[in-house]
């Protein structure tokens, strides 16, 4: 089997519907009623997720002496460095995940994808229509919204609440490094 981290619920809940949609294009061939959320640990944060000593990991350790586990994928922000000089920013990010990687010394196939600055970020630049994205884009410039909240998660999850069908357009080219992630994650599982 399986397993993939991610940050929080949000991130979540998008990789469940990334994962349903490469499902249903074929891409993904797992059990008929297979349930992908049994497969992704929330670890509550950036900085759990990166510490070596989480509760979560040793249980999968444990998974993974038994022969249950056999591939992993991380899945995280790599936020801003002004918020956190050790471990934001895309390299600070790279450096502080193959600590961890090296810390938990699993003998299986890992992975990784470090969203640049955030998923909110990566969403909102891949919301469906052109026009959209720049009435939203506008919207967040007149209620200065980034001085308020430096990451797009305000306009991100207003747009999931008003549009919650069909999203994201899951075909843009942008998608595609973190599905082809996805895809190898799962090959071999039926």
């Amino acid at each position: 089997m399986v397993r993939i981290f991610v940050e929080g619920i949000d991130d979540e809940k998008f990789i469940i519907k990334l994962l349903n949609d490469l499902k249903s294009s074929s891409d993904i061939k797992v059990p008929k009623g297979f349930n992908f959320g049994s497969v992704i640990n929330r670890l509550g944060g950036k900085k759990k997720l990166l510490d070596s000593n989480h509760i979560k990991y040793k249980q999968v350790f444990e998974l993974i002496k038994i022969d249950e586990i056999k591939k992993a994928l991380f899945i995280f922000d790599c936020d801003f460095e002004k918020d956190d000089k050790n471990c934001n920013g895309m390299e600070n990010s790279k450096k502080c995940f193959d600590t961890l990687i090296k810390e938990l010394d699993w003998e299986i196939e890992i992975d990784v994808y470090i969203f640049n600055k955030n998923l909110d970020y990566f969403l909102v630049e891949t919301i469906n229509t052109k026009e959209c994205y720049e009435h939203f884009d506008k919207l967040v410039k007149c209620l200065d919204v980034e001085k308020l909240k430096p990451n797009k998660k305000p306009i991100a999850n207003l747009y999931r609440d008003l549009y919650p069908y069909p999203q994201f357009d899951f075909k843009d080219d942008r998608f595609q490094p973190l599905k082809d992630k996805l895809i190898d994650l799962f090959k071999g599982i039926s």
